[in-house]
């Protein structure tokens, strides 16, 4: 069984924006990890449940069962999906980090500047401008699926292939979302592609 000390754990953080998918996108991450199977967990911790208060979740991918349901206190990987996060929570998004915690954060900003806002001098950081792919592909701030595409390459953790699955699957089955899995695909890939890594 896996535990909250395992190695082989991955543990990871989403600080984002009700309304934006940060949950969504969470639970997906999972989800795929779990069509290869591996085992996945994702819980969210809400403040007020609208659109806009901040939301934090954390999701836990793992080759052994995990028999743990905590939040995530010590991650090893911290995603950002509203970048004005940075300024309003900054506390509680380092909460918990060192410097081997890697960061993967949705701005348009240049990476000093990122690592200025944070005060991550040395730590791993990607960036990708997710909101910029949402507006264009959906004509609206939904960053989540590009995020995720950013999450895949920059971490290995699961493969754009059982992100796609995932994706397909989930909008299939609903009549109102099945015909926004084109849009949703290429922002996943385009995510994947567009991400980079801060030098």
């Amino acid at each position: 069984m896996a535990t909250a000390t395992d190695k082989s754990m991955r543990e990871i953080r989403w600080h984002g924006r009700g309304g934006q998918g940060t949950v969504t996108a969470a639970k997906m991450l999972a989800s795929a990890a779990i069509i290869r199977g591996k085992h996945g967990q994702a819980m969210p911790e809400f403040g007020l449940e609208r659109s806009g208060t901040p939301v934090k979740v954390s999701t836990r991918i793992s080759d052994q069962y995990i028999n743990t349901r905590a939040p995530v206190d010590n991650p090893e990987i911290v995603i950002i999906t509203d970048p004005s996060l940075m300024f309003t929570i900054k506390d509680i998004i380092k909460a918990g980090t060192d410097e081997n915690t890697v960061f993967i954060v949705n701005t348009n900003f240049p990476p000093d500047k990122v690592r200025k806002i944070l005060d991550i001098p040395n730590n791993e950081l990607w960036i990708v401008d997710a909101s910029k792919i949402a507006l264009e592909e959906f004509g609206r701030n939904i960053p989540n699926t590009a995020v995720l595409g950013a999450v895949a390459k920059a971490t290995g953790i699961v493969d754009l292939d059982a992100l796609k699955q995932e994706i397909t699957e989930a909008f299939e089955a609903s009549s109102k979302l099945r015909a926004l899995i084109p849009q949703n695909l290429r922002a996943l890939e385009r995510g994947y592609e567009e991400v980079y890594k801060a030098e």
